[in-house]
C-alpha cells in the first residue's frame, strides 16, 4: 500500500471508528515498512487533513450540491485529502492530487464516486480564488475558526472566557506542531547525561524550562527510532503533566494511589520520585489499560508499582484511609491539549463537556476517602474549563471541611497566584493544565 492509501485508511479509522489519531498512526507505521519519504507524506496527509478539517469542509460546502452530512464517509475523506493537497501543500502538483484522489475513489468506492471526486476537485482548482478566509472584520467567528482550525462553538466559548485577543493567542498556540517532550527516568540516568546522549545523536535536545526531568527533542525522525525510550531511560510525557508529580510531592516509603492511572505516565513518575521505595498503585477501570501501565513499568525498570483493577468512583469504600498521597488525574474535556490531539477538537461536543463535572465530583469524593489524616489529595486535569477545575474544587471543599487547599504554586517555578495552578497556553506557552493540592487535617484538628 502506498502512503495515500495508508492515510485514507487511517482517517477512515479515526472518523468512522472513532480511533485516536496518535494510536492509529503509530500502529500503521509499525505495521508497514515505509521509506522515510513515504512516512513523511503519510503523516503529513493524516495530521494535516485532521488539522484543516473545517477549512476543507467549508470548501466542500461551497462546491457540492450535496450536504456534507449526506456524503458517504469514504468519499468525504478522499475529498478532504485531495483538497488538503491542493490548498495546503505546495510541492504536490494539482494533477497528482486529483489523479491520486480519483484512484482512491475507484479502489474504495465506485465509478460514480470517482467522477464526483474528480469533478469537485477540478472545480476547486478553477475557483481557487473564491476560497479566501473572510477577514476578522468581515466575520470574526468564522475568521478565527478557519484560520486556527477550531470548531465554532469552542471559538465562542474561549472568546467569552478570555476575550478575543487572548482566545486568538491560545488558538495560535494550539495550531502549532508540538515538539516531542520526554521525562528522564532518574532511577537510571540524570537529565544532564540523557541530554548529552541525545545530542550526541544530533537530536537537538533541550532541557524543559519548568519540569526538572523534562527534555524537548527538536529533531525527531520517528518515535520508533528513539532508542533511549526502548532502553527505559525516558518516558514520553508533556511538561505540564510532569508538574503534577511535583505538586503531589511523594516521599520515600509513601503509599500512593493514582486512581485514574492508565497509561501510567504520572504513576511511573511518582514511583521514580520515590526512589523505588514505598508503593504506588496505578488504578484503572479497564483491564486492558492495566497492561499499558505494566508495560511502561517493566520498560522503565520500576519495582514499586502495582497495577490495580479498580473503579475510581468506588475506590474510597475499598481502601479507606490507606494512602499518604492520592492523585486524581480526572477524565476531562482535554481543552488544554488540543495542540497534541488534533482529532479531539472535532470530537468534543458542548453537551459532552457539560456531563463531565458530575463524574469528576464522584471520583474526587471517593478518592478523598482513601487519604490518611495529614495526607494529600491532588486533583488535576488537562483542560481550561472552570466547570471542570476550580468549581469542582470549591464544591468539594464546601462539603469536605476536613480538607483545606494548600498553595500548589509553591511546588513549581512558574510565576502565578495560588493556591491553584491554572496553566494557560496564551500566558505560559504550555498546554493548558489545572492542579489543586488539598491536605486532610491531622488527628489533632
Amino acid at each position: 500500500m502506498n502512503a495515500r492509501e495508508l492515510a485514507y485508511e487511517s482517517l477512515l479509522a479515526i472518523f468512522k471508528d472513532n480511533g485516536y489519531s496518535n494510536i492509529v498512526v503509530a500502529r500503521m507505521i509499525q505495521r508497514h515498512s515505509l521509506a522515510d519519504r513515504d512516512r513523511r507524506l503519510y503523516t503529513e496527509l493524516v495530521y494535516g487533513t485532521l488539522r484543516y478539517i473545517n477549512y476543507l469542509d467549508w470548501i466542500i460546502g461551497k462546491l457540492s450540491s450535496r450536504k456534507l452530512n449526506k456524503l458517504d464517509m469514504k468519499c468525504l475523506i478522499i475529498l478532504r485529502m485531495g483538497l488538503y493537497q491542493l490548498f495546503c501543500l505546495t510541492k504536490i502538483p494539482d494533477s497528482a492530487a486529483c489523479n491520486e484522489s480519483v484512484k482512491l475513489a475507484l479502489r474504495y468506492g465506485n465509478t460514480g464516486m470517482s467522477k464526483f471526486v474528480n469533478g469537485l476537485l477540478r472545480n476547486s482548482i478553477r475557483q481557487r480564488d473564491q476560497f479566501h478566509i473572510p477577514s476578522l472584520e468581515e466575520d470574526e467567528l468564522l475568521h478565527i475558526s478557519l484560520t486556527y482550525h477550531q470548531p465554532l462553538w469552542l471559538v465562542k466559548k474561549f472568546i467569552k472566557t478570555y476575550g478575543r485577543d487572548d482566545a486568538m493567542r491560545a488558538f495560535e498556540y494550539f495550531d502549532t506542531v508540538p515538539d516531542l517532550c520526554v521525562r528522564t527516568n532518574t532511577t537510571k540516568i540524570s537529565r544532564e547525561d540523557l541530554l548529552r546522549v541525545l545530542n550526541e545523536r544530533e537530536l537537538a535536545a533541550e532541557p524543559a524550562a519548568y519540569a526538572p526531568e523534562g527534555i524537548y527533542i527538536r529533531h525527531m525522525p520517528g518515535i520508533q527510532d528513539l532508542q533511549e525510550m526502548k532502553q527505559g531511560l525516558c518516558q514520553i510525557q508533556d511538561e505540564p503533566s510532569m508538574l503534577v508529580c511535583h505538586v503531589l510531592d511523594p516521599q520515600p516509603k509513601d503509599t500512593v494511589f493514582d486512581v485514574c492511572a492508565a497509561p501510567g505516565g504520572k504513576t511511573t513518575h511518582i514511583a521514580e520520585r520515590m526512589g523505588q521505595t514505598g508503593t504506588v498503585y496505578g488504578c484503572d477501570i479497564y483491564e486492558h489499560k492495566l497492561k499499558l501501565i505494566e508495560d511502561n513499568v517493566q520498560r522503565l525498570g520500576l519495582r514499586n508499582v502495582r497495577a490495580l483493577l479498580q473503579d475510581a468512583c468506588t475506590i474510597g469504600s475499598v481502601f479507606p484511609g490507606k494512602a499518604d498521597k492520592v492523585l486524581v488525574d480526572a477524565p476531562c474535556s482535554g481543552l488544554g491539549v488540543l495542540k497534541r490531539k488534533l482529532d479531539l477538537r472535532w470530537r468534543k461536543r458542548p453537551e459532552e463537556i457539560q456531563a463531565l463535572p458530575a463524574l469528576q465530583k464522584r471520583i474526587l469524593d471517593s478518592a478523598a476517602c482513601c487519604v490518611k489524616p495529614g495526607g494529600v489529595l491532588v486533583y488535576s486535569t488537562c483542560t481550561m474549563n472552570d466547570d471542570e477545575n476550580i468549581r469542582i474544587i470549591e464544591d468539594f471543599l464546601a462539603t469536605h471541611p476536613e480538607f483545606h487547599a494548600d498553595d500548589a504554586t509553591k511546588y513549581i517555578s512558574i510565576p502565578m497566584e495560588g493556591p491553584y495552578i491554572q496553566i494557560l497556553p496564551q500566558r505560559h506557552g504550555l498546554d493548558g493544565f489545572f492542579i489543586a493540592r488539598l491536605v486532610k487535617g491531622d488527628t489533632n484538628d
